[in-house]
């Protein structure tokens, strides 16, 4: 796989450079200076070679068409074994989940807070919740499920699609905007964020449909202010959104103004909008800021999260500023532009995020991009190269200030570089017109062999990552008839209690209620005490008592903790569920 991704590398590289040589070196007055024979074969092969220059056109009905196509394989390839690749379930989409299922049930989270505009998360920091409020219909209709958790990034990601295809159409034609289609359709990123229920890869989506509709604020000001409602749901999105949007709209309204494409009502309109929305957030970061009381309302709570830590993620507050910078600036290189392998869930090795040969793309779209902004005489054509390169620059900042991006911390910036690599295609394209049929090849292959890993080794792989043995031992005993439960802390990592508690009310669908202690009546029935029937504990720390109504789950080391002529021991492998033989009976 190293050497085909150096081959096509090298082969994207020389496209281009063949594009750009046709562009430039093969004009129509070059080819009248030569002043060949007519009829001759030279000339003959001078005129097929220009021709590719020139953009083909095409019947409407077929952009349609070719539309709908794209949209079909993009939805296929994000639907296709969905709930079950990635198996299992990760603990932070666990959480957003759980949380979730206590807001359809009661409208708190599972710790009892009323409508919470962060979460509580670990105890140690933050979470944002736009992600679990949107799964609450799914919930409440469906029930909690690893489907139900999941289907609003699926969702949010073919919304995603539908704006990045017409962001294009305005900014720079149907013809671009099938290319950018399709290109995203089998983006590496955007398949593997939009099957699995993870809160911060809510952002990206956000800020995509708010970049849409902020471009068409020329037909009418209810645009700029409906992109308002999706900045302002950046905010509720990740954290990261607090030191990145409110500077994309700083300097988007900087231009605005500079360019005389808003008065001052409409852009303080606007701003309400955005105020309006998203001064809760705002709230709850000045109360941790200052150390300040939780906020309660009627319709949310801003709470003070006293064992907060995710202060330390920014740059500014780091203990050694200049060799955190320098360590920010190496991940990013690493994570953007080199592509370099990741935490195995955010991307695939040898694939990166955007294919590794695209980045020739990205280059000849960001100079594109550059050159329309400096050159063009369309004033709405400037506006929105430029805040497209607002939200390029804004995904580089991010980088900077976070420490130690990975592809989930510096997610915004995907998006953009999708764009950039696409448009870079499309130009490629119009200088060299057989070039397209060379792209869509290359692209087939490469599409062909991240599916096939994608859907196969990786799937047999990755249900480690996402607990997939945790959860059917849980899932194993779930109907045994047990007094109690003993669950390993040993889950993912030693001692890591919260994990394993937050995938135990997860698996086995906890009511919040219940959790807290305020009830011990669930759907009818009268149980134990939580705080009783399930114990979280290290199997070498327990005295284990065989006559004892109890279940065990635990990890593959904490087998040897049990006799198999007393306890059934069956194996996931990496996890077990361990019954007393006196309980199948």
């Amino acid at each position: 796989m190293e050497l085909f991704n150096l081959f096509s590398f090298c082969f994207v590289a020389l496209l281009i450079f063949l594009a750009v040589a046709i562009r430039f070196a093969l004009t129509p007055a070059q080819l009248e200076k030569w002043a060949l024979p007519q009829g001759s074969r030279t000339q003959r092969a001078i005129q097929w070679v220009s021709s590719m220059a020139r953009p083909e056109g095409a019947h409407p009905r077929l952009y349609w068409v070719l539309f709908t196509v794209a949209i079909l394989v993009a939805t296929g390839l994000r639907v296709y074994q969905f709930g079950g690749v990635p198996a299992g379930f990760n603990q932070d989409g666990a959480m957003a989940a759980v949380d979730a299922k206590a807001l359809s049930d009661y409208g708190t989270d599972r710790f009892g807070m009323k409508f919470p505009v962060q979460f509580t998360a670990w105890g140690y920091g933050q979470m944002s919740v736009l992600l679990s409020y949107a799964m609450v219909p799914f919930i409440k209709v469906f029930g909690l499920t690893a489907i139900t958790a999941r289907l609003p990034m699926l969702f949010a990601s073919l919304l995603g699609l539908v704006a990045l295809f017409f962001l294009i159409k305005d900014l720079a034609g149907r013809r671009a905007a099938l290319v950018l289609l399709f290109f995203a359709a089998i983006n590496p990123w955007h398949i593997m964020q939009s099957r699995w229920a993870l809160d911060c890869n809510m952002f990206p989506h956000m800020l995509l449909i708010g970049l849409f509709l902020l471009n068409r604020m020329n037909r009418s000001p209810g645009y700029l202010y409906a992109s308002m409602i999706f900045f302002a749901l950046c905010m509720y999105s990740y954290g990261i959104a607090f030191v990145t949007i409110p500077l994309f709209l700083l300097a988007t309204l900087v231009l605005l103004l500079f360019k005389r494409m808003a008065s001052w009502r409409q852009l303080l309109i606007a701003s309400a909008v955005y105020i309006g929305l998203s001064w809760p957030v705002w709230l709850v970061m000045v109360i941790n800021t200052l150390k300040l009381s939780t906020v309660q309302t009627p319709f949310f709570t801003a709470a003070f999260f006293e064992n907060s830590v995710r202060s330390k993620d920014l740059l500014f507050f780091a203990d050694d500023f200049w060799s955190q910078l320098l360590i920010n600036v190496q991940s990013l290189l690493n994570v953007v532009f080199l592509q370099r392998p990741d935490l195995p869930w955010n991307a695939l090795d040898n694939y990166g995020t955007i294919y590794l040969c695209s980045m020739p793309f990205v280059w000849v779209g960001l100079l594109w991009s550059i050159k329309e902004i400096m050159t063009s005489a369309n004033k709405q054509k400037q506006f929105a190269y430029s805040i497209l390169m607002f939200g390029f620059l804004t995904g580089i900042w991010a980088g900077l200030v976070v420490a130690s991006v990975n592809v989930n911390r510096i997610n915004i910036i995907f998006y953009v570089m999708i764009i950039l690599g696409g448009l870079g295609i499309y130009q490629t394209i119009r200088w060299f017109r057989c070039s397209k049929y060379l792209i869509a090849v290359l692209y087939a292959i490469l599409l062909v062999q991240f599916s096939s890993h994608y859907f196969g080794d990786y799937a047999d792989q990755i249900g480690e990552y996402y607990f997939e043995d945790f959860g059917k031992a849980l899932n194993y005993v779930e109907d045994k008839p047990f007094e109690s439960i003993y669950v390993t802390v040993n889950s993912q990592y030693e001692g890591s209690k919260n994990v394993s508690e937050i995938l135990t009310l997860f698996h086995h669908g906890i009511d919040a209620q219940y959790f807290q202690g305020v009830t011990n009546q669930v759907e009818g029935k009268t149980l134990r005490p939580y705080s009783e029937k399930y114990r979280y504990a290290s199997m070498r720390d327990l005295v284990i008592n065989p006559s004892e109504q109890a279940v065990y789950v635990v990890n593959s080391n904490e087998v040897q903790y049990f006799d198999p002529a007393v306890f059934h021991i069956e194996q996931f492998p990496r996890f077990s569920a361990v019954i007393p033989r006196n309980m199948q009976n």
